[in-house]
């Protein structure tokens, strides 16, 4: 089990391996490359960190289905009445509030469960933010808004001048088809 303390912005692997993995949607409409692809392209990804995060090995696939028995898992309060858990599984992120599963962003994702009005009360804490955030659904009336929203929390990552191209690649990902 791991602490939002061990997560803080000062672990920049675990952040950049969650940021790469989490926006399975996210893609940069003039590049046509996903979040991944231009992470990886400014140096930003740490594949092998991530990797033995979540205890990928090849064949884990293969043999489970990418999902472990004991996963790395974060539990944090997300409100008095409401506990989060995260799953970090090889291949998924597996969220719960309540020990009620709400959604994924593996192969068979189910994201896009939190309208981003409501991810707004959580900008005061930035990693709850950050890692409600793949959950966000963000219709055209919040576009505006969000980009710069997001691109603030990104900062604690990322070079402030990449934030706005992220921030406008991940609301793209979010934004319902």
């Amino acid at each position: 089990m791991i602490s939002l303390h061990e997560i803080d912005f000062s672990n920049r692997d675990f952040w950049a391996g969650f940021m790469a993995t989490s926006f399975p949607a996210a893609l940069e409409r003039e590049t046509d490359m996903s979040l991944t692809e231009l992470m990886i392209e400014h140096g930003i990804c740490a594949t092998s960190w991530w990797d033995n995060f979540t205890k990928y090995y090849d064949g884990v696939l293969e043999e489970s289905d990418g999902y472990l028995d004991n996963p790395e898992t974060l539990i944090c309060e997300l409100t008095p009445a409401q506990t989060l858990k995260i799953e970090f599984h090889p291949a998924d992120t597996v969220y719960y509030i309540n020990n009620k599963q709400i959604a994924c962003t593996g192969g068979h994702y189910k994201i896009q469960v939190i309208p981003f009005k409501d991810l707004l009360n959580f900008t005061e804490n930035k990693q709850i933010f950050l890692l409600l955030l793949p959950l966000a659904v963000i219709d055209n009336s919040n576009i505006s808004e969000a980009v710069p929203v997001i691109a603030s929390a990104l900062q604690k990552i990322v070079d402030k001048c990449l934030c706005s191209r992220y921030a406008e690649c991940i609301v793209q990902g979010l934004i319902p088809e």
